[in-house]
């Protein structure tokens, strides 16, 4: 069938061409702009800052952010980093050595730069009810180390008499031992977030240091915790990026090297990927914006879709000189223009479908998504202007034969793809009919998708430190904090006058033994490894006070002997612990949940729960709760990355349809170039729930990046239909290309597959095999629905 005349003349793509034209006439000049451009650039990239943590992934003006940041200030919390220390003795760390090494450790963490005074907890700080001869001063456990069997007795009898130290500070099993170091905040007023950040890097680099040199035969130690976490994710991205982008880079180069055959076309090619990267991150970094671990793979992905527009116009410009020396050299800067003539609007309309596809990550609450999308987008833009004008201007100035295809090549490609899909395009209703019966079978996984994403999924689950992590939550209560707020400003009880001050309502006995309920009720749900709180806290207080009495295991029945308490918390424990429970208006709490490797929806449905039980049983009391900590930060990012697939998809399809079909002036057409992108993103979700991989942070952007990438396939396609007459010749002209293209960007990205950070990984193999299936259907459906629709 042969096309329409609409769109069959000359290529005119908003003035680019013209531009071209201008750059074929003075390329030096052009050159040279574009040199300076990229040099000015260049200095940015030393500016610029890695940000890994989880507050980065988690919109900056979310509630649960706030909040959580106000609760950390008001009681003095951080994140901890927990160094474990383990021992395979039969007597577990009731040893000397293994005491040793834990005070020795202390000693040494606690002199370390940005650790604040009592920011570090363990054995060789934490106080026993035990007092040096005629003072009143607490000892701490391991002031001094117990070498014989009768002193290893009794601190073995006051550790075991203190409960809520077993599965915190020591092993259920009593076979390890937890060093708790207190990261700083990341949002935490002065520094700056960033400052912060790094702070958090370089502290956990430290520690790990330090932690290392107390390893030995008997002990086994190692370092876990959400800012290790951050931190490590951030040196395997550098360790990534070392690897991946030298691969990606001579990935392309090779798929370069097959499209064309010279040596010229792969160095052009290289030149405009270091001038992309360049420019890009040298932007980021003169605008102070940091790299998130959304776009860490920027340099992957840039330099996977840099050169697409070249793989197009350096096999169309072979076609047009072909395989000998002739008129097309003797008009050597008439064959450039002729070739932007052709191939100006496809480009633009590819590159810009293409920007659309990134540019739909701005409706994303998500900070570190929206910067991947808008950068992408500028390098890519950077890219569409290089091809057009610092590329003809390089053309003008290269003799054709140095990018002229070597002679007996030029026919092979075509030919072997007009012989492969000729039948498919003979019987276009057959061939539909079986593209949307597998349509319908893949997609039902659609039904299956889920949403999912923690800081421990970032890590392999063979990884060293995923592993660790296991065994930490194996050991003690768990690695994931969720802190329940407690707000009682709406109390309204009344109690007895409290001796030096207000009687603040966590005085109050039946608010105290209301909060102990509460405390076992969040105690008895899944995946919760343990809990402290006002109660659990207050009560072993009195239980030490009283002589280990079991009977004082219990909250005493007057506000005043609370008050004493109290009291006696801040000089057994000192005050900077108790505020981290209990603050001095005695109006505010916090309780502390342990849990042990949750998912989203096992803690969404804690979270509901514990609201129910709050409005039913504390409500009546004037407590209210809220929720703060890694695990509270982490549920509120779950709901952002559902909405950036929400509008970010639509957007993207909605965006690049309207770009071609205003150019074209066609729906018609433009439904028809748009179809093969669009089904394939049906085919990789339904994979993806057939398969069980789930939505998360990164997962969830593959689909506007195949629309906005896998659209070109159609485009090029159908200029190529105009131009050859029939689908077939369209095939066969363009198909080659296409294919090269399709290999070069899925390759790139399936690169990232040997990422050692599993989101990362698994958007490259989304994206790789979403663009391979956007490249089939375009090859093998394209045809078919030009035959049969297109008039």
């Amino acid at each position: 069938m042969k096309a329409s005349s609409t769109g069959s003349e000359p290529s005119r793509a908003f003035g680019f061409d013209r531009l071209a034209d201008l750059a074929i006439r003075r390329p030096w000049p052009v050159i040279l702009f574009f040199a300076v451009l990229v040099l000015a650039a260049a200095p940015g990239v030393l500016r610029l800052q890695l940000r890994t943590d989880g507050h980065a992934l988690v919109p900056p003006g979310d509630p649960a952010v706030r909040y959580d940041t106000e609760v950390r200030r008001h009681f003095g919390l951080r994140d901890p980093i927990v160094v474990v220390m383990e021992t395979p003795r039969p007597n577990g760390i009731f040893n000397p050595d293994t005491l040793r090494r834990v005070q020795g450790l202390t000693a040494e963490l606690e002199k370390l730069a940005g650790v604040p005074k009592g920011g570090v907890v363990s054995l060789a700080s934490e106080k026993r009810d035990r007092v040096y001869p005629g003072t009143l001063d607490f000892r701490p456990f391991l002031d001094v180390v117990p070498a014989g069997r009768e002193d290893m007795e009794i601190f073995r009898g006051d550790l075991e008499a203190i409960e809520i130290l077993k599965g915190n500070l020591v092993s259920e099993d009593l076979s390890a031992v937890a060093v708790l170091v207190g990261a700083p905040n990341i949002l935490d007023g002065a520094k700056g977030v960033n400052a912060a950040a790094a702070d958090r890097v370089e502290l956990c680099r430290r520690i790990v240091e330090v932690s290392r040199k107390y390893e030995g035969p008997g002990s086994r130690v190692f370092v876990v915790g959400a800012p290790m976490a951050e931190s490590l994710l951030g040196t395997h991205i550098l360790q990534d990026l070392a690897l991946l982008l030298p691969l990606s880079i001579a990935v392309i180069g090779i798929v370069l090297w097959i499209g064309c055959r010279r040596l010229a076309g792969v160095m052009l090619g290289m030149v405009q990927l270091a001038a992309a990267q360049t420019f890009t991150f040298g932007v980021m970094g003169w605008l102070d914006q940091p790299v998130y671990l959304t776009t860490a793979v920027l340099p992957v992905i840039l330099t996977t879709l840099a050169l697409a527009d070249e793989i197009h116009l350096f096999w169309r410009y072979q076609q047009i000189l072909g395989p000998e020396p002739g008129e097309a050299d003797a008009q050597h800067p008439g064959a450039v223009r002729l070739l932007l003539s052709q191939m100006a609007r496809p480009v633009v309309l590819a590159t810009l479908t293409t920007i659309i596809g990134f540019l739909s990550f701005l409706s994303s609450p998500l900070e570190a998504v929206r910067s991947f999308g808008a950068f992408t987008a500028m390098g890519l833009l950077f890219c569409l202007f290089w091809s057009l004008l610092v590329g003809p201007a390089t053309l003008a100035l290269l003799p054709p034969s140095a990018l002229r295809r070597p002679v007996g090549r030029r026919e092979t490609a075509p030919v072997r793809f007009r012989r492969a899909f000729e039948p498919l395009y003979q019987s276009p209703a057959r061939t539909l009919a079986v593209l949307g019966l597998i349509t319908l079978a893949v997609g039902l996984g659609m039904a299956r998708l889920r949403v999912q994403d923690s800081w421990l999924s970032g890590f392999a689950p063979e990884s060293e430190f995923r592993v660790n992590t296991v065994r930490a939550n194996e050991l003690f209560n768990g690695t994931h904090l969720l802190l329940v707020h407690l707000d009682l400003a709406g109390w309204k009880g009344e109690m007895e006058e409290i001796y030096e001050g207000e009687a603040g309502p966590l005085l109050d006995p039946k608010v105290l033994q209301a909060l102990g309920d509460f405390e076992r009720f969040l105690a008895e749900q899944p995946r919760v490894g343990g809990v402290l709180g006002p109660y659990s806290q207050l009560t072993t207080v009195s239980f030490l006070r009283y002589a280990r009495d079991p009977k004082r295991l219990s909250i005493p029945g007057s506000a005043t002997r609370v008050a004493t308490l109290i009291g006696y918390f801040d000089d057994v424990r000192g005050e900077p612990r108790r505020r981290e429970v209990i603050d001095d208006a005695r109006r505010r709490g916090v309780i502390t949940v342990f849990l042990k490797d949750p998912d989203y929806r096992q803690v969404d449905a804690l979270m509901s729960d514990i609201r129910g039980y709050a409005r039913e049983r504390l409500a009546p009391l004037g407590v209210r709760i809220g929720f703060a900590g890694d695990i509270a930060v982490s549920q509120a990012m779950i709901p952002a990355i559902v909405r950036t697939q929400v509008f970010s998809l639509p957007l993207a399809q909605l965006g690049a349809l309207l770009v071609v079909i205003l150019l074209y002036r066609s729906v018609k057409v433009g439904l028809i170039v748009a179809l093969p992108s669009t089904v394939a993103v049906a085919w990789m979700l339904g994979l993806m729930g057939w398969a069980g991989i789930p939505l998360g942070v990164a997962t969830a952007m593959f689909c506007s990046i195949t629309l906005g990438v896998g659209i070109d396939y159609g485009i090029h396609f159908y200029e190529s239909f105009l131009r050859a007459g029939t689908a077939l010749e369209a095939l066969a002209e363009s198909g080659p290309a296409i294919a090269a293209d399709a290999a070069a960007i899925a390759l790139g990205f399936g690169v990232l597959g040997f990422s050692q950070v599993p989101s990362n990984a698994r958007l490259g193999f989304l994206v790789a095999g979403a663009l391979a299936a956007a490249c089939a259907l375009t090859l093998t459906g394209m045809g078919p629905l030009l035959r049969r629709f297109h008039q």
